[in-house]
């Protein structure tokens, strides 16, 4: 069953006694801000929120400030108008991509990448302007190295601008092309964008089949769903666990309203990878 962060800060409430409602934005960034407006003009004490727009954050965070608000974030972190950061649940950035990197050697090595006569290479997109993703990739590689026969010269690095589908894809196609060795294709991705366009690429290229690739997104969004409904056993992604951080940051909002007491600036929830056989308990695609 899919547990969103939204019934993990109510049953959280529940269980303290306080009063809590929920607004959805809909990924909206003007419901959202007019949603955050609304709520603070109901006098509340805290906002647990996931924005729509982390370039907002400085200015919820004033607004909160000025109203007296605290004020925690889930799932995107932001910082406030002194470019500090607010308190903030979510995933732990290296640590997501240890377990995705971990998932793909051991399903790899189950299906016989590393056999004799087999010639492997990681592909690994990146946006360097972004920093927060050169750490995914670290993870995938640690567990990668530490997993598998692999060796640091078996690592191909793509460099994009944001790591979305387009550009992810029109990078990574001359690298496909470029090397006709390759039997077989692992990616460990920093988003499920990058992901879904190492595999399109290597689908478009048509010289290699989709079971000689083994590749992990992260988001467990739209894209994601529509390779698990293809049946694509090849494809995984690791997925939050939003219900966790949502709790997490009611006791977090509670215990410093009533009691004073800090909120930490970070407080990580590690994700579980999705994968065909268990995505559907995992991740809802209606709202994926």
């Amino acid at each position: 069953m899919v547990r969103s962060s939204g019934s993990g800060l109510a049953a959280a409430a529940e269980e303290l006694g306080v009063e809590y409602f929920a607004i959805d934005a809909n990924l909206d960034d003007e419901a959202c801000d007019a949603a955050i407006d609304n709520a603070l003009a109901q006098d509340i004490d805290g906002l647990a929120i996931c924005i729509t727009n982390q370039g907002n954050g400085p200015a919820v965070s004033m607004k909160c400030r000025e109203k007296g608000v605290e004020i925690i974030t889930c799932d995107d972190n932001i910082v406030d108008e002194n470019d500090e950061p607010v308190p903030h649940v979510g995933m732990p950035t290296k640590e997501v991509g240890v377990l995705g990197g971990e998932m793909l050697a051991k399903m790899a090595t189950e299906q016989g990448f590393f056999e004799e006569g087999n010639v492997v290479k990681v592909l690994q997109i990146d946006a360097p302007d972004i920093s927060v993703l050169g750490e995914r990739l670290v993870g995938y590689k640690e567990a990668l190295l530490a997993n598998t026969p692999l060796t640091e010269d078996d690592f191909i690095v793509v460099e994009t601008e944001e790591c979305m589908l387009e550009d992810s894809i029109a990078a990574v196609q001359p690298v496909i092309q470029g090397h006709p060795e390759v039997t077989h294709w692992i990616c460990g991705a920093v988003n499920d964008d990058s992901a879904v366009a190492a595999i399109k690429a290597i689908e478009e290229q048509g010289r290699i089949p989709l079971e000689h690739t083994m590749i992990c997104g992260l988001g467990g969004y739209s894209l994601a769903v529509e390779e698990f409904e293809r049946e694509n056993g090849n494809f995984m992604t690791v997925v939050l666990d939003p219900w966790q951080e949502g709790y997490t940051a009611m006791y977090h909002l509670y215990n410093k309203i009533t009691k004073g007491e800090e909120m930490p600036v970070n407080t990580f929830v590690n994700g579980t990878v999705a994968t065909l056989d268990n995505w559907t308990d995992l991740i809802d695609p209606d709202v994926a």
